[in-house]
């Protein structure tokens, strides 16, 4: 049966000047993009919109502000004067006047505290106009007034740290009303909001937010953003206090890019590129030479193939035609023979190697007698053990075939006997060891030589690797015999390892038997 080998992995690993081409350009690719993110740079510009809709729209609401506030100011007179006239009470008529939160009434003939004062509502503080005549030292809640700025005439009362104020004298008493603008201010704020759709506000370009004396704005347009400048504040300032207008111009996005840092990133990805294709075209160059060269190696040992084959031919038919008295001449034809036998082994892993190498391989399995396969391996390899006086023990534990790749199995074999050969040293023993069961295939073989160092227990196993120690500095060899055994061993559906031992080396084959392969 013959079965196919993958060779996807294998053309990739020819081809590594493309993945350097590509490598090469995701790098420049991402410094162009990092090139034009780091250079970007948005500038918000905030730009007044034409017309003067909103600035006539601020004016319109202080002329009404300077319209409220004169009426304001006439409706405090009219009160002013009817405590002057009545006396110190709330309008009988049920009126509110909005911002009036104390009444007092001050008289030049006497001061009484408890019914010189009228608080319209419950405030904090309290304040206690006074004459300057009735001035008392002990309390300090005492708004003292002199009698020359009240008795007469009617106006506001302005003083830091006092309350805003309105009086209204007549030569005998004063009536003054302490206000509070900004519940006035309340009242005009809302005045000028029902009149704020009027002017089409909402549909003014940017934001807008006109604020009362209170800070709370009255009308707003535009969804304002959290923590942002107005670009520009117009502000009226009355009696109820100030009225402002926050205004917030349309924002342009700009977008440039520093010419700089961009100019940067393209030199640089162009650099990374023209350096990335200049090594592919080495990588593909060496590469080139390398095929060419593996590719001489190969056509030499297809060359010397068949002219070993019949080396070891006549090698054998000239040993089984000399008489055994003539042991000169047959132990240097069996010299040629070994030699020969071991040369052609290396064309043998050169080929093989070649094969995987360009997903040639493929594996055939049959039922073979193990038996028989390791008695040929031992045939050959006796000569090369007696010179070196190593023992091998053959324990070939199978009595019947198996169906596994008799080629690749023997191939294996020689590979693990000749390193016996190579490494184990003279005098050494070596045990190979075979059994089967229902499923699997296992094979052992063993050594009493130096072993293998710790550290190249994994190195040994790839191509052109050697353990380097000082047992095998001298042998000969291409490094390829492990390389080929595993990937033979896993290309069968098995594996080859090497087992730790506390001396020597142990290599333990194991290859699952194919079930459906026919006898």
């Amino acid at each position: 049966m013959t079965t196919p080998t993958a060779t996807g992995h294998r053309s990739s690993l020819r081809t590594p000047w493309a993945a350097t081409v590509l490598v090469a350009a995701a790098l420049a690719l991402t410094l162009v993009l990092a090139g034009v993110v780091l250079s970007r740079h948005e500038a918000q510009i905030s730009q007044k919109p034409a017309g003067n809709r909103v600035e006539d729209a601020f004016r319109e609401s202080n002329r009404r502000v300077a319209e409220m506030e004169r009426l304001w100011e006439e409706a405090l007179d009219a009160e002013a004067v009817r405590l002057l006239d009545k006396g110190l009470s709330l309008p009988p008529d049920g009126r509110v006047i909005s911002g009036v939160a104390q009444r007092s009434l001050l008289s030049q003939g006497s001061y009484d505290l408890s019914r010189s004062h009228l608080l319209s509502s419950p405030a904090p503080q309290s304040w206690y106009p006074v004459l300057e005549k009735y001035q008392r030292k002990d309390n300090k809640d005492e708004w003292v007034l002199p009698e020359a700025s009240v008795l007469n005439g009617s106006g506001w009362i302005e003083m830091p740290g006092k309350p805003l104020a309105w009086w209204h004298g007549n030569g005998r008493s004063a009536a003054l009303l302490l206000l509070d603008p900004i519940e006035a201010g309340q009242v005009v704020a809302d005045d000028l909001k029902s009149r704020a759709p009027a002017a089409g506000l909402a549909e003014e370009p940017g934001q807008l937010s006109f604020e009362g004396p209170d800070g709370k704005p009255w009308a707003e347009s535009g969804k304002l953003a959290e923590g942002a400048k107005p670009d520009e504040i117009l502000r009226h300032v009355s009696r109820f206090g100030d009225w402002t207008l926050l205004r917030y111009y349309p924002v342009r996005v700009e977008v440039s890019h520093r010419l700089p840092v961009l100019a940067g990133a393209f030199s640089l990805a162009l650099l990374v590129l023209f350096g990335g294709v200049w090594i592919a075209v080495q990588q593909r160059k060496s590469i080139r030479i390398a095929e060419e060269r593996v590719s001489f190696v190969n056509r030499v040992s297809h060359e010397l193939r068949t002219p070993l084959t019949n080396l070891l031919l006549n090698a054998d038919l000239a040993l089984d035609q000399l008489p055994v008295e003539d042991g000169k001449l047959r132990r240097r034809l069996g010299l040629i023979r070994e030699e020969t036998s071991r040369l052609s082994r290396i064309v043998d892993n050169v080929l093989a190697f070649a094969r995987i190498e360009h997903g040639k391989h493929e594996n055939r399995v049959a039922r073979c007698d193990v038996g028989e396969v390791v008695g040929e391996l031992r045939e050959g390899f006796a000569p090369l053990f007696e010179r070196k006086s190593i023992v091998c023990d053959y324990q070939v534990n199978l009595v019947s075939s198996v169906p596994v790749d008799r080629d690749a199995l023997a191939q294996i074999l020689s590979n693990l006997l000749s390193n016996v050969e190579k490494y184990a040293g003279e005098g050494s023993k070596a045990v190979v060891g075979v059994s089967a069961d229902d499923k699997l295939l296992t094979v052992e073989v063993l050594d009493n030589g130096p072993g293998i160092p710790r550290e190249a227990r994994q190195r040994v196993f790839l191509p052109f690797e050697r353990a380097g120690s000082r047992v095998d500095e001298g042998a000969s060899g291409t490094g390829l015999g492990l390389a080929i055994s595993r990937e033979l061993a896993q290309r069968m559906g098995g594996r080859l390892d090497l087992v730790q031992t506390e001396h020597g080396a142990k290599f333990r084959l194991e290859v699952p038997l194919q079930e459906s392969v026919a006898p």
